[in-house]
């Protein structure tokens, strides 16, 4: 069955650079297919969807570009908060990731919605902003740390992670065969798919596909 889907959205640059679009546009018409997404994980009955906005490696990117990010970020949480799109979809929000290093808008827009949002039930949205598979186990091993045990199993460590939900089905676009590090330790079971669409261009005929596949698949779990 089903629940739970994350998303690596990737193309977006390449998809300006073809089309010849600035950034800007290209990562605000990214940005707001969001909605689309929780529509129709909805409309499948999905749970759980999990969308990488900003990874630990992005800061590597121009100045510039990781500054305009960032303000795409902040626009668009106050067209989130002002439209009540998400709301009304009932899509509980949570912005996961090292957000200490965030500009300080970002962060106080992150705590606003999800506080606005923390009761709703039909779907649990996750948006990952400055996070890495790698750095979260890292955190998660130094909470241990900090707690003075000598042992957790998989399930206590589990719930030390930012995201403490396995997804089932783990979508890229752009023709990227590589999970670089997505829920790296979450993911271990999780079905891949990928796409040669860049995300500007992927639609619900693709996100379908994508289901239809995993409805294919046999998981076995190593049985």
């Amino acid at each position: 069955m089903l629940n739970s889907i994350a998303i690596i959205p990737d193309g977006n640059r390449r998809y300006a650079k073809d089309k010849g679009l600035s950034l800007r546009e290209v990562y605000s018409k990214s940005t707001d297919k969001i909605l689309d997404l929780v529509r129709w994980s909805k409309e499948e009955n999905i749970k759980i969807l999990t969308i990488w906005g900003f990874s630990t490696e992005n800061w590597n990117r121009s100045e510039k570009e990781v500054r305009l990010v960032f303000e795409l970020f902040g626009e668009k949480m106050i067209q989130a908060l002002s439209s009540k799109e998400l709301y009304e979809e009932g899509a509980k929000i949570r912005i996961i990731g090292n957000l200490s290093e965030m500009p300080k808008k970002v962060r106080e827009l992150a705590k606003k919605l999800e506080e606005e949002t923390k009761n709703n039930k039909k779907i649990n949205l996750n948006i990952l902003i400055n996070y890495g598979g790698r750095s979260d186990i890292l955190q998660a091993v130094n909470k241990i740390l900090s707690e003075k045990k000598k042992k957790v199993d998989e399930s206590e460590f589990m719930k030390r992670l930012m995201v403490d939900e396995e997804p089932d089905l783990i979508i890229r676009t752009s023709g990227e065969m590589r999970t670089s590090g997505l829920l790296a330790f979450q993911s271990t079971y999780s079905e891949l798919y990928f796409t040669k669409k860049y995300f500007p261009e992927f639609t619900k005929r693709d996100f379908l596909k994508a289901v239809e596949e995993f409805n294919r698949r046999k998981r076995r779990f190593g049985k």
